[in-house]
């Protein structure tokens, strides 16, 4: 056996171009197409007349496209890349932006960035390569990039404001005011108010020296910002009903993770289509999945215009919503969201649990597993819950055997509380039982739930480097524009082999 002869001092009569060091199917020139049929007149207005040139904005379109086909989310990486890998090299134009001007570019261009993904979309959608008879949606918690040490609860802001007005009421004199305030303790250490918890946190013990820095020089009017900083706060929680915020990113939620974590996040959620590729995507506070169904339909309609009746809506049963099902269901959307009336949680429920008893929509009553009829008997609302109930009752319960079990009180007749969305529950249980259903519903599962797989671990997209609803929301949309390139990218190949 011999080795391959090399000559790393080797020279080329005729120099190569850039474009000769990679496969032609590479998918840096999808990139490429793509970023240069974006508008970018917006961009020409803001350099025109004197100054330093700046660089072409389709260059760092084309390198944040490339980075997240990668999993590069660092800026200087990317920069690093403009140097050494020929790819960025050739996408680069032979230019090297440094990290700043590619960092900024990505978090200040929200419209271009959406632009991009619908011009991606736009070709996939001409070339055939978007199905939009059935639609999966899906979501994910990411975490946030929001430092836990920092943050504030309602407790803890109360506790610092009554601290204050403490320190403004009891002293005149600077002395005076340390012998009340501190007692024997030193300026450095927290008062007694405060748990050993609060005490730990470092932004506890920053706010707390500021205050007491501010009382000690007598600075009235430092004390006095700190006050309206702290209500301003305070009001502002209680505008957004939340109970603990984040100083590092406000926008951040907390959230039950996949690690069952609970920690600082956003909910990121996509809309795919049969072939897997994202034709929608957005990032929300809300952890709650149910208010998503709806938004998610709009999201696909916003670039694509309205979906044909039949389309089929797929999604898993975080998305139970009776309100936006019906609405669904009433623009004649083909739905299929088990909810809990999967074969699997069915199975589990009790004997006369509601699960058991059929519903049958001609006659509008339910049967139970003893075949007694349930009528309507009216409606009712619930303040609680803010929504409609319909009641259902049993009028032949007492001379059944399986009495006690069923209601548990001897005198009592079993009833039903259905809601609004019942019915089509219903409907929806029964389609999921058919081949048909069965197929459409694992076909979700076998796209949209592998999107957020090539996301996570190819993509290595876990979490967000931005701060802010507004910024991760760019960052998202460009991890999802990275996942619809390779996947068009490979229809591209499948096709020209089959050529």
């Amino acid at each position: 056996m011999v080795y391959i002869n090399s000559d790393k001092n080797q020279t080329y009569l005729i120099p190569q171009r850039i474009n000769d060091l990679f496969p032609k199917d590479h998918v840096c020139y999808l990139i490429e197409q793509i970023a240069e049929n974006i508008d970018y007149s917006e961009f020409d207005k803001k350099v025109e007349g004197a100054g330093h040139p700046t660089f072409h904005p389709r260059i760092n379109v084309k390198l944040l496209l490339m980075a997240g086909v990668d999993g590069i989310t660092s800026s200087r990486k990317i920069a690093k890349n403009t140097n050494e890998n020929v790819v960025y090299i050739y996408l680069s134009e032979k230019t090297s932006p440094d990290h700043r001007t590619i960092s900024d570019f990505r978090k200040d261009n929200k419209q271009l960035i959406k632009q991009v993904s619908y011009e991606l979309n736009k070709f996939a959608l001409e070339e055939g390569m978007i199905d939009l008879s059935h639609i999966m949606i899906d979501g994910t918690t990411l975490k946030a990039d929001a430092n836990n040490n920092r943050i504030l609860d309602k407790e803890t802001l109360q506790k610092l404001n009554d601290y204050i007005d403490k320190a403004v009421e009891e002293g005149i004199k600077v002395d005076e005011e340390e012998d009340a305030l501190y007692g024997d303790r030193g300026m450095h250490e927290l008062p007694e108010q405060f748990n050993d918890s609060e005490k730990r946190r470092p932004i506890i013990r920053k706010i707390i020296g500021n205050i007491n820095k501010a009382i000690k020089e007598n600075r009235k009017e430092d004390t006095e910002q700190i006050k309206n900083e702290i209500n301003n706060l305070q009001n502002k929680m209680e505008e957004l009903g939340l109970k603990k915020y984040s100083l590092t990113d406000p926008d951040a939620r907390f959230m039950l993770n996949k690690k069952g974590k609970v920690e600082l996040c956003y909910n990121s959620q996509i809309v795919t289509d049969k072939n897997g590729l994202i034709i929608a995507d957005d990032v929300v506070q809300n952890p709650d999945d149910r208010h998503q169904l709806v938004p998610g339909v709009e999201k696909v309609e916003e670039q694509f215009g309205k979906l044909a009746k039949g389309t089929k809506v797929s999604a898993d049963a975080g998305y139970e919503n009776g309100e936006q099902m019906q609405i669904l269901d009433e623009r004649g959307f083909d739905l299929y969201i088990p909810g809990k009336f999967t074969a699997t949680t069915e199975a589990r429920q009790k004997k006369f649990s509601k699960a058991k008893f059929k519903y049958d929509e001609e006659q509008d009553i339910y049967v139970c597993p003893e075949n007694k009829v349930l009528r309507n008997i009216g409606n009712y609302f619930r303040k609680k819950e803010q929504r409609h109930l319909t009641v259902y009752k049993c009028s032949d319960c007492l001379n059944c055997s399986n009495h006690d079990e069923c209601v548990g009180n001897k005198t009592e007749q079993r009833s039903l509380h259905a809601v609004a969305g019942d019915k089509l529950f219903n409907r929806i249980k029964e389609k999921l039982k058919t081949k048909e259903g069965k197929a459409a519903y694992k076909l979700r599962q076998q796209k949209v739930e592998r999107s957020f797989g090539d996301l996570k671990h190819n993509k290595r997209f876990t979490g967000f480097l931005l701060r802010g609803i507004n910024k991760v929301r760019i960052e998202f949309n460009l991890a999802c524009i990275a996942h619809n390139l390779v996947i068009i990218n490979n229809l591209i190949k499948r096709r020209a082999a089959i050529c």
